[in-house]
């Protein structure tokens, strides 16, 4: 009887060490919604289930929270370690990587760096006309105040017209305000869907301006094994056809919407990531030939 409960509460113990042995892992968000239905938490999970042999259980919580933190908030999480090995998507910039551990694989295969964009009903016939590169410089372009991308296109050229608030830029557009509102190509369908109702808004059916714009996951800087598991189940999810397929579930209806095929295509650099290294670009996915 004596042994039976030696071996029985040994069984508990070790139970108790395999529960605790498992890695939190806490998946942050600035996307409005259930976290849970993301293609990115859905992306880190398969990552993760694709390395239980090497590194073992693992818990995938949500960030606390009522809210929906900004971009700027999660940054400083992730850099302050606030919450147990925090993992969330951001934009890749050369300041970004020096602050934060960057998981070097472009989450969404490269499909932000793919941008068309609204405009007036009454612009698209000059959007249709455009050309040559030297007649798409010459666009005034609206982005939101502080955006990335408005960086990113003035480094080129562009003239950028910013406006404070998301709604208004729409309005922006229809009332031309500026020429063009670049979004993602996967972002078109949405957003149209959604403010289609404004009085002279458009989409251009012409234009495709193309600057490398990766997505990757950044986590805390003390988190380097985590740092390596996610990036090699990424990359073993990739080559299994995986990731592809969970890509295409949430983002090839959309491509096919914007119809990359049928655009012109100008390319250009984006200064902002000149000191970030290019191993990624193999992952990047050509949409135009989906």
């Amino acid at each position: 009887m004596k042994y039976i409960l030696i071996l029985l509460l040994f069984s508990i113990l070790l139970a108790c060490s395999e529960a605790n042995s498992k890695t939190i892992v806490t998946y942050a968000t600035g996307v409005e919604g259930d976290a849970r239905t993301q293609y990115e938490y859905n992306l880190l999970k398969l990552a993760l289930d694709k390395t239980l042999a090497e590194y073992g259980e693992y818990e995938l919580v949500i960030r606390p929270g009522d809210t929906t933190p900004s971009y700027s908030r999660l940054r400083v999480e992730a850099e302050d370690n606030e919450y147990t090995n925090m993992v969330y998507k951001d934009s890749v910039s050369n300041d970004l990587v020096n602050k934060l551990l960057a998981i070097e694989f472009p989450v969404d295969l490269g499909a932000s760096g793919y941008r068309v964009g609204l405009t007036s009903q009454e612009n698209k016939l000059k959007l249709s006309n455009i050309r040559n590169k030297e007649n798409v410089i010459q666009l005034k372009m609206i982005q939101g105040r502080g955006w990335l991308d408005g960086d990113i296109l003035r480094s080129q050229g562009f003239k950028v017209i910013e406006g404070r608030y998301i709604e208004g830029l729409f309005f922006m557009a229809a009332n031309k305000r500026g020429d063009l509102f670049p979004l993602g190509a996967h972002e078109l369908k949405r957003e149209w869907d959604k403010y289609k109702y404004i009085d002279g808004l458009a989409y251009d059916t012409n234009l495709c301006i193309y600057y490398p714009l990766p997505k990757f996951f950044f986590t805390n800087p003390e988190n380097v094994k985590l740092g390596q598991r996610i990036e090699q189940g990424l990359k073993q999810s990739y080559e299994s056809g995986e990731l592809i397929e969970l890509w295409k579930s949430y983002f090839l209806e959309k491509i096919q919407f914007a119809n990359l095929k049928e655009r012109r295509l100008f390319k250009f650099k984006n200064p902002m990531i000149d000191k970030v290294g290019t191993d990624y670009e193999q992952y990047i996915l050509d949409p135009q030939k989906l």
